[in-house]
């Protein structure tokens, strides 16, 4: 018996995305991936020096699928960075500092 022939389309309402980040949770239900991208959102001084006022957080969508998905998914995900780094070297992620530098108004 063979396999049925896969024809890839898009969607009519088909969208590109650059994201911020995601939050991702799992349960035995159901994988989630909830896609984000954040907006600095300016403020003009009384001098016309800007200044970030704010950052939306948008969300942009909601992913739901089955825990095999969900693992499936990582693990693939995995294989493409691992094979990225042979290639390009480490893709290094920036660490947040958990306290606040000496000498500033929070140190």
């Amino acid at each position: 018996m063979s396999l049925p022939r896969f024809e890839t389309k898009k969607a009519p309402d088909y969208k590109v995305y650059h994201i911020s980040g995601a939050m991702v949770g799992l349960n035995p239900n159901e994988g989630t991936i909830i896609i984000f991208q954040d907006k600095i959102v300016p403020k003009t001084n009384p001098d016309g020096s800007m200044v970030i006022d704010t950052i939306e957080r948008e969300i942009i969508a909601e992913l739901k699928m089955s825990p095999v998905q969900f693992k499936s998914l990582a693990q693939i995900m995995d294989f493409h960075v691992k094979e990225y780094e042979k290639v390009f070297g480490e893709i290094k992620i920036p660490s947040f500092q958990k306290q606040p530098p000496k000498g500033t108004m929070y140190g």
